[in-house]
């Protein structure tokens, strides 16, 4: 199995949230996911990489969904 790195999930996560523009302009139903709201739809723990992007964007990560590596 592939490993994502840390790295790799930081810059993929950060890409999504940050050229949200142009992901709406390719696939409209895009435009509701944000940050924050996509968490509430989250039922596993976040990628290391992915939860350090979402601590440094200053969003409240639920305790579920903390990576066990980051407690």
């Amino acid at each position: 199995m592939h490993q994502v790195s840390e790295e790799d999930g930081y810059n993929i996560t950060k890409a999504i949230f940050e050229n949200s523009d142009d992901l709406v302009a390719a696939a409209q139903w895009m435009k509701v996911i944000t940050p924050e709201n996509s968490l509430s739809q989250m039922n596993a723990p976040l990628h290391i990489g992915a939860y350090k992007y979402y601590k440094e964007a200053g969003i409240d990560v639920p305790e579920e969904l903390i990576p066990p590596e980051a407690k």
